[in-house]
């Protein structure tokens, strides 16, 4: 007796007289199998005899779907759309096949046709929201991805996209908490971990201990223990080759610091290597001497093989926790030294990593000249906000929001351009009961002298400080406990103004209302700022190198 399989692959030619629900049957069991190329064989034979055969284009249109093959899935989908009207499986298909071809607006209309039609399904859900997100109507793609958790409790997928919209809209606190909820899904996922290690300690809620304790836990799923790379040494200091490993870090010190560095060290005698993890490309941002290899597709053990094939002397890490990193292929030995700077956490699970702003002592900055031109001055009474292009948390939205009542006189200024940011900055104040016409938005506003430049005093923009202050800018920071919240209290000691750090955050709230008030603090003058090295790339460049050695 033969068996099924068998039967599937008899030749087409001897099944062309069998009646087509057996050919369908034969089809589906192809399908099924994942012999799809055999599944649409027999269904064009099918569609050749009877070209309006529903069942033949159902089969034909999900087998080439299955296979990705979506450009013939999509020259066939409308016909099998119109003849399966009712077929849910199809319909869902179809608006997949338009999400991959970047039409969100109609997979959203088709879905949520679907949604009323037949009623909600965990899947149905994610897709539209997802073209929602696509679209760029994150509020609504919030509450539906929340609706498809409700579904669907343990759906990953949607669980992150919740967190990475919550984070883009610049909702910290409530991205925080849907991340750790991810990593609880993901258990033995390193990257929700690391985003969720990332966004804890860029948002002041993580202790130094805390933080030690998730990197351990890290460590422990994720370090590889043996099979290391042998130590290598250094051959000739003259003549290094560095590489550096970027992920995704923040554009501004991308722009003003990391790339300007970068090239710089390139133009002498050492060669370097970027090893590009972010998925958006950058080009523009290196110049020619600079090998860029671009890696977010390289497993670990392919990026550890490509560092060693390259002969690194010294692999520095800009990029921590955040999204990107490498952090278990860096435990491989991938050179003769590795060492972290402006890595976020200012911490590593592994030891074969050293920290340059730790032991090594690097606390200072370097910043090139105001990336974006400013056209017109700063309004009377108007406080400048830096720090703010990535959102704020709640923590200090409300603390510039008591600020705010207590000089009811004042307006406040954003540093942020970005409409996405913007709206929901807009709808927090106003719940703390700040109206929207004392918030300003012109990213082309200048700092004049005196300005009163207030802080993100939970994740720092030394960038934005430094240029507000080479404007004439008074900087109200604080100091916090953890790597992100403590970059300008190293930026205003390198500039010979540690006095400017707040002590808490009463005393941050204090200082504001007293420099409004008419209290005189002598701005950093030009010669002070220019002997403080800030704006000297040469200068850095040479104490990098040293620290790198050291």
């Amino acid at each position: 007796m033969r068996s099924a399989n068998d039967k599937i692959n008899e030749p087409i030619n001897n099944q062309v007289s069998a009646a087509p629900q057996k050919l369908i049957s034969n089809a589906v069991k192809a399908m099924r199998m994942n012999d799809f190329q055999k599944a649409v064989t027999i269904t064009e034979e099918i569609i050749a005899a009877e070209p309006d055969h529903p069942g033949a284009h159902a089969v034909q249109f999900s087998s080439l779907f299955k296979a990705r093959r979506f450009e013939e899935a999509r020259q066939i989908g409308g016909k099998a759309a119109e003849l399966n009207p009712k077929s849910v499986f199809i319909l869902n298909n179809q608006a997949c096949l338009q999400l991959e071809a970047k039409q969100p607006a109609a997979a959203a209309t088709l879905l949520k046709s679907l949604v009323d039609q037949f009623g909600e399904r965990s899947q149905w859900l994610y897709n539209l929201a997802l073209a929602q997100r696509m679209v760029g109507n994150f509020d609504y793609s919030i509450a539906i991805f929340k609706r498809t958790l409700d579904h669907q409790p343990d759906h990953d997928r949607a669980a992150f996209q919740l967190a990475e919209c919550l984070n883009l809209m610049g909702f910290k606190e409530d991205a925080l908490q849907a991340l750790d909820y991810v990593r609880l899904l993901r258990n033995k996922h390193a990257p929700s971990h690391s985003n969720f290690i990332h966004h804890s300690v860029a948002n002041n809620q993580l202790s130094k201990l805390g933080l030690k304790q998730e990197l351990r836990l890290w460590e422990e799923r994720f370090i590889p223990q043996e099979n290391r790379y042998p130590n290598s040494q250094i051959e000739q200091a003259d003549k290094l080759r560095i590489g550096f490993l970027i992920g995704v870090v923040p554009s501004n010190w991308l722009e003003a610091s990391i790339a300007p560095l970068i090239n710089h060290m390139a133009s002498g005698g050492d060669q370097i290597v970027v090893y590009w993890h972010d998925e958006k490309q950058r080009t523009d941002l290196f110049s020619k001497q600079v090998n860029v290899v671009y890696s977010p597709g390289f497993s670990d053990a392919d990026f550890a093989r490509q560092v060693r094939a390259d002969h690194i002397d010294i692999m520095v890490d800009v990029c921590g926790m955040r999204r990107g990193s490498r952090q278990r292929a860096l435990g491989l030995q991938l050179a003769s030294k590795v060492v972290g700077w402006l890595a976020h956490e200012g911490l590593y699970a592994t030891p074969l990593v050293t920290p340059l702003e730790g032991k090594l002592g690097l606390r200072r900055f370097f910043v090139s000249k105001g990336l974006q031109p400013k056209t017109s001055p700063m309004p009377a009474n108007t406080l400048c906000a830096v720090g703010c292009r990535y959102g704020l948390s709640h923590n200090v939205i409300s603390v510039w929001a008591e600020i705010l009542h207590e000089l009811p006189e004042w307006n406040l200024h954003f540093d942020s351009n970005s409409a996405l940011i913007n709206a929901p900055l807009i709808q927090r104040f106003i719940t703390l009961g700040i109206e929207q016409d004392r918030l300003l938005f012109d990213h082309k506003l200048a700092i004049n002298k005196g300005t009163i430049v207030l802080d993100n005093f939970i994740e720092n923009d030394p960038i934005a400080a430094s240029n507000a202050i080479g404007n004439g800018g008074i900087l109200v920071a604080l100091e916090g406990e953890l790597f992100p919240a403590r970059q300008n209290s190293a930026l205003l000691e390198q500039l010979g103004r540690p006095e400017w750090i707040a002590a808490n955050q009463s005393d941050y709230i204090n200082r504001v209302i007293a420099l409004a008030d008419g209290a005189q603090i002598e701005p950093i003058d030009e010669q002070s700022f220019n002997q403080s090295g800030i704006r000297d790339l040469a200068g850095f460049s040479k104490i990098f190198k040293e620290a790198l050695l050291c």
